[in-house]
């Protein structure tokens, strides 16, 4: 962890993966929520959006493949992870999307356009107080007036927990010799055999034996970027919030929308304390108090403009939403900080029919009776849960969508392609929601399949036995060809049955 990292662990891959929540239409929906206006470029999709930091890339690669008239640009010191991003850029046709091998440093030196959106997801936690100031000179000097910046770090309280074992793997990797991965699970072992002790710290914090017992089953390259790098600080909301000033940055509030509602979050009797602040940074802090809240997912503008209430109203109700899974499986509750929230059927099954046809705007749902009786207010609420968990999704405008679908067929088909070998981003991108969608790797063989005019399982069954892949059920693996090429005929059927035409209707084919 020398040299050219700066301290940050090397020598092993960050995972991939697809974070949604810097998208157009979901930052536009959390902005609005807040009463904040978000950029008009988001509505136009004409939007410049950079991601520092940005891992394999995988995300700016989906969003690009999802929003053509957008231009990005995603920038990571370590070399092999920009390697794969211009590959699958390249594989993916992307000619708005730039992946640039460049240190913070580096970056901030270039003359680049100014920034509509920046999103630091995985950095702010992870680098030094130099990278830090840094990137607050880059927002400052490249980030547009209205502009919208996302960030993500290990928050306190909620992480001061668990920081002892965060130390514990810290040194035991270092003490030990050999691969890195070998040295990560020996490390985990070594946590899990102390644990076992009981006493002291192990016993006077809840949690730490099933955390641990929780790394054991995350990868060697998640438990190495997240717990071993030189630079880790978890902080106060407040600190984060008056380093971003220096941008001129103002906090605008959760990226989750759920997260705004401090009625899910905080008892009345706890509102009202966090209230008595008359700091907003030190109100939002003293959430977290209340909340043992371990990581944030924050949105900061740069002079952004207030919505009055009608303004605020005009824009939820022209915007679209869509249902991510079949209207049957909403669920009858959901987990909260503050216990389990019943989802009524009065409210949710009326809605759940109405967006099966397709998307809506709230204008639309609104004029529904069964919706009508609800109120807004009631309506919205039900959309930012159902957003929240991933069961729907705000989405684009109309405008521009064959555009869209060209690019996002373009380029899903190259990722496609990659699920002969199991090489996948596991989204696709989606052209009605300017983002990604998860995509399986069997459902992305039968959809190549489809393209390709062959027999579903008998390609699918080609790709994975040629891997060593074998399927199961119910704790059973089935053997040879014949039991497998069974299973995924069944699949396949339960796939086109109802998947397959939530996909297509999410412009993902």
């Amino acid at each position: 962890m020398n040299g050219w990292t700066e301290g940050y662990v090397g020598g092993i891959d960050y995972i991939r993966a697809f974070y949604r929540d810097w998208s157009p239409a979901l930052l536009s929906f959390a902005l609005t929520l807040r009463g904040w206006r978000p950029p008009d470029a988001l509505y136009s999709g004409a939007f410049t959006m950079a991601e520092l930091g940005c891992g394999h890339g995988v995300t700016t690669a989906v969003l690009a493949g999802a929003n053509p008239r957008a231009r990005f640009e995603a920038m990571d010191f370590n070399p092999s992870h920009i390697a794969g991003a211009r590959r699958l850029a390249g594989d993916g046709g992307l000619a708005n999307a730039d992946f640039l091998e460049e240190s913070f440093a580096d970056h901030a030196r270039r003359d680049g356009p100014m920034l509509d959106v920046a999103a630091l997801h995985g950095v702010w936690s992870w680098v030094s107080a130099e990278n830090r100031a840094i990137l607050v000179d880059l927002l400052r000097r490249r980030l547009r007036p209205g502009g919208v910046v996302f960030v993500s770090y290990n928050a306190l309280p909620g992480t001061l927990a668990h920081m002892p074992l965060r130390r514990i793997l810290v040194e035991r990797t270092a003490a030990s010799s050999g691969p890195l991965p070998a040295r990560i699970e020996q490390a985990v072992d070594f946590a899990a055999r102390l644990a076992a002790l009981g006493g002291g710290w192990f016993a006077g914090v809840d949690g730490v034996a099933e955390r641990i017992e929780s790394l054991r089953h995350k990868s060697p390259n998640y438990i190495a970027h997240e717990y071993l790098n030189g630079d880790w600080t978890a902080f106060y909301h407040a600190d984060v919030a008056r380093e971003l000033a220096a941008a001129k940055l103002d906090f605008a509030g959760a990226a989750v929308p759920m997260e705004q509602l401090d009625d899910l979050t905080l008892p009345p009797a706890a509102q009202a304390l966090a209230a008595e602040a008359q700091d907003p940074a030190v109100a939002e802090t003293l959430r977290d108090v209340l909340t043992n809240r371990s990581f944030r997912r924050d949105l900061f503008v740069k002079g952004g403009e207030r919505l009055t209430k009608a303004e605020r109203s005009a824009l939820l109700r022209a915007t679209r939403f869509a249902l991510l899974v079949p209207p049957d499986d909403l669920p009858e509750s959901a987990s909260t900080p503050v216990g389990r929230l019943p989802f009524p059927r009065a409210l949710h099954a009326p809605l759940g029919e109405a967006l099966s046809g397709g998307p809506l705007t709230l204008e639309a749902l609104l004029a529904k009776p069964a919706l009508a009786a609800q109120g807004e207010d009631v309506v919205v609420r039900a959309l930012v849960l159902l957003t929240s968990l991933g069961f729907a999704a705000p989405a684009l405008g109309e405008d521009g969508t064959e555009e869209r679908q060209a690019q996002a067929d373009r380029f899903n088909g190259a990722v496609l392609e990659r699920h002969r070998s199991g090489d996948t981003p596991g989204h696709l991108a989606s052209p009605l929601l300017g983002s990604g969608v998860p995509v399986s790797r069997i459902e992305g063989l039968f959809l190549l399949a489809a393209r390709r005019g062959e027999e579903p399982a008998a390609l699918a069954w080609r790709h994975l036995s040629a891997d060593g892949i074998a399927l199961s059920r119910d704790g059973r693996r089935f053997d040879g060809a014949e039991e497998n090429l069974a299973e995924l005929a069944s699949r396949h059927r339960a796939f086109t049955a109802w998947r397959q035409p939530l996909l297509a209707g999410l412009g993902v084919r």
